[in-house]
């Protein structure tokens, strides 16, 4: 979620506490929208940019540079990966010749790439990113500005197109029904496996509706994932 990103900068004391404070006031208010099953993605769309556009504001704010990044990455103990991922994304690397992994998020790409390349084999992350100046400190973010409900194939930069070239295949895997538009824009053939971690038992059937397999309460990364990339038919 939104929220999480945010979360890892303000556990490692990157982020004040009134923007602590201001950010956990913005999720309350704008995050019953984004679940909202009742609204359209159209609706959705202005108040989420709203969203986005505030957060962004009230870090230009904040004493964040590409050093605090990365001491704040080294030291935060709270991000954890679902079970299962390290070893799916190995698979990919080792597989011959490699799948590859693009992760599309709606969160800050600088931080998100800062924990893969620390901790696990690269992979390409799409996402928003940061703008800093020459002394290092946070001075703006990219535009157009990637929220839940618009990531599509739009916003992969040019330089990672060759990595889907050719490709007939997709397993897309994600926790909200915006990412089911992620490989939007390529020509391939999707498998969609929903995560569902949230008022589960009010969702459940919207995601089973939507997606080709459904993982509930954090659980593991299915075995379907890795019979998929393996080729398994079954």
């Amino acid at each position: 979620k939104k929220e999480a990103i945010e979360k890892y900068l303000e556990g490692a004391s990157l982020l004040s506490e009134a923007f602590r404070q201001r950010a956990k006031e913005l999720f309350e208010k704008y995050y019953p929208v984004e679940i909202d099953e009742k609204m359209s993605i159209e609706e959705k769309i202005p108040i989420m940019n709203a969203w986005y556009s505030e957060m962004h504001n009230l870090m230009l704010g904040e004493d964040v540079t590409t050093e605090n990044i990365r001491r704040a990455v080294a030291s935060c103990e709270t991000i954890q990966l679902r079970d299962g991922m390290v070893d799916f994304l190995q698979k990919c690397q080792d597989t011959s010749p490699p799948i590859p992994v693009l992760i599309m998020s709606a969160g800050l790409g600088d931080v998100i790439e800062e924990f893969l390349r620390q901790r696990l084999s690269s992979t390409m992350v799409v996402s928003n990113r940061m703008s800093f100046d020459g002394d290092g400190r946070l001075s703006g973010f990219s535009e157009p500005l990637l929220h839940m409900f618009n990531k599509t194939a739009a916003f992969m930069p040019e330089s990672s197109k060759h990595l889907v070239d050719g490709k007939r295949h997709c397993l897309l895997i994600g926790d909200g029904v915006g990412d089911l538009t992620m490989a939007d824009g390529l020509e391939v053939e999707k498998f969609k496996v929903g995560l569902l971690n949230e008022k589960v038992e009010e969702r459940l059937q919207q995601y089973q509706d939507l997606f080709d397999f459904v993982v509930t309460h954090d659980g593991p990364v299915p075995d379907i994932c890795f019979h998929a990339i393996a080729g398994d038919n079954n």
